[in-house]
């Protein structure tokens, strides 16, 4: 016998079927939820992977808040453009190498950080010449199109003259690779690329403002909760929808966070559906959102 629910999606339905504790676990794994301006970052992406080979290839800057989805966008384009093997030429190719930013601008570190992206083993007591030297001999035999730099905000943890040495650095990967450079991080990731004048004009910025109020929050709020398997239809209502962005600043991670843990208090109680009560006052909100520290 097929159970239907209509007010899912057919991927959230089918888990709907489950048990709790399945379900539970559903919830509280990492999921794709895609919004307008997440799909726009996505179409931002796929240009630059297609761009033709240049001198001076553009760049892409994506800023925004921590919690507003930086990451996810870039760990589901990487997915999207997973590595192959030709059997032919015997080589890997790597259309997007990415790679998370050292907590200061140190190129060693970073060399070697890009070295366990592609996984290659790091030459003992290699001396930074070494590891560059290495790191885009391998690139270039990989010929990404693509190179990642996350959380690039934490450059500022250095001097001016080290992130001076470090932006120099990433320019010359760009113009040696002939692919774009993609760095994310928080607003703070504007003033660290500023250091570069050369570098910074070939950077376009594209931003994941906090959610307000609107068609768009609206929209995202339907689609979390037709992904979310409670057996019954959530009712949701506009004053909670604004008390939802007043309690989380319109940060996305605090909305997914929030309302996953609903879903886990509606399913654990029998009551399989999120109502605008819970949101908007009583016990299961403050259960939710806890203490303050």
């Amino acid at each position: 016998m097929t159970i239907d629910f209509p007010h899912l999606y057919p991927g959230a339905g089918r888990i709907a079927a489950l048990s709790a504790e399945e379900r539970i676990l559903r919830i509280r794994a990492d999921r794709w939820i895609s919004y307008p301006r997440a799909e726009a970052a996505l179409a931002k992406l796929e240009t630059l992977l297609s761009f033709p080979e240049r001198a001076r290839m553009p760049n892409l800057l994506l800023v925004g808040e921590s919690g507003m989805g930086k990451t996810m966008i870039i760990e589901k384009f990487t997915r999207d453009h997973p590595s192959s093997f030709d059997e032919t030429t015997g080589r890997l190719h790597m259309p997007v190498v990415a790679v998370q930013m050292v907590s200061g601008p140190d190129e060693t570190r970073f060399y070697r950080r890009i070295l366990a992206a592609i996984g290659a083993p790091e030459p003992p007591r290699a001396t930074l010449a070494v590891l560059e030297s290495l790191a885009l001999r391998l690139l270039t035999e990989l010929r990404p199109h693509m190179l990642v730099i996350d959380e690039i905000h934490s450059l500022q943890a250095g001097t001016i003259r080290e992130q001076a040495r470090f932006l120099n650095m990433l320019r010359f990967l760009g113009n040696e690779l002939r692919v774009p450079l993609v760095c994310v991080g928080t607003a703070q990731a504007r003033n660290a690329l500023r250091t570069d004048d050369q570098l910074v004009r070939r950077f376009e910025a594209f931003a994941l403002p906090p959610w307000q109020d609107g068609a768009d929050f609206t929209g995202l709020m339907s689609t979390l909760i037709r992904s979310l398997p409670l057996r019954r239809e959530s009712e949701i209502d506009g004053h909670a929808l604004s008390r939802m962005i007043k309690v989380t600043d319109g940060i996305t991670s605090g909305i997914f966070s929030i309302m996953s843990q609903l879903a886990i208090a509606a399913i654990e109680s029998g009551e399989e559906r999120i109502l605008s009560r819970d949101i908007l006052g009583g016990d299961r909100l403050q259960a939710v959102l806890g203490e303050p520290v």
